[in-house]
């Protein structure tokens, strides 16, 4: 933890907000009228999922593969409800926190891998969180996902921030893993306290007490 802390960069989805990809299942095989629990839950990772997050590869066509694969019969409408119904609320310290840090001074962002689907469905659910940050980075947007180093460069290098004076929350080891190795205070997110907690406990903060 440094005192000249300039960036604070969040992940979203259960950092900033709830996921919830068993309710992705259950419309799923809702609407294919089949038994609940009769698709496998591992969701799968592969090459084809990570095209959809960068963005060379369609909603569509993503939704077309994902079907054939589970053997779902679902149009694209369909599919996509179900698979935007896993957003659930914000997580309020996480909100609360972000402002203060604004309040400071500190940039704060958002860096997430996502797709265009589910990005057209925060835009009214999130509201309130995507304006709170001073700039949001998408995966499908920019080209590049976690964990590969150079999206993590990317950021820096947009605020012309060193590694060493940012912070960054996610709640996959993976992302802090790799943040960490070039240097910046990344934090694991495995409580909903844990960016409060750091902030009330940074350097800075014990000063002015």
């Amino acid at each position: 933890m440094n005192n000249d802390l300039k960036l604070a960069i969040f992940d979203l989805g259960q950092v900033c907000f709830r996921t919830h990809l068993e309710r992705c299942y259950l419309e799923w095989e809702d609407m294919s009228g089949i038994r609940p629990g009769s698709v496998s839950r591992d969701f799968p990772l592969d090459d084809q999922y990570e095209d959809y997050e960068r963005g060379t590869m369609s909603g569509r066509s993503y939704a077309e593969y994902f079907c054939m694969l589970n053997e779902l019969s679902l149009d694209f409408e369909e599919w996509k409800e179900g698979w935007n119904s896993m957003f659930g609320e914000i997580i309020q310290p996480t909100l609360k926190t972000i402002k203060l840090m604004k309040e400071a001074g500190i940039t704060v962002v958002a860096l997430s891998n996502t797709n265009a689907t589910h990005v057209e469905a925060w835009q009214e659910l999130y509201q309130e969180l995507l304006v709170s940050f001073d700039k949001v980075y998408l995966s499908n947007e920019i080209g590049m996902r976690k964990p590969e180093p150079r999206v993590f460069e990317f950021v820096l290098k947009q605020h012309e921030c060193e590694a060493a004076d940012a912070v960054y929350f996610d709640d996959k080891r993976e992302n802090v893993s790799a943040a960490s190795r070039l240097g910046i205070d990344a934090i694991l997110f495995d409580d909903d306290s844990v960016a409060s907690l750091w902030w009330k406990r940074r350097p800075a903060a014990e000063a002015a007490l």
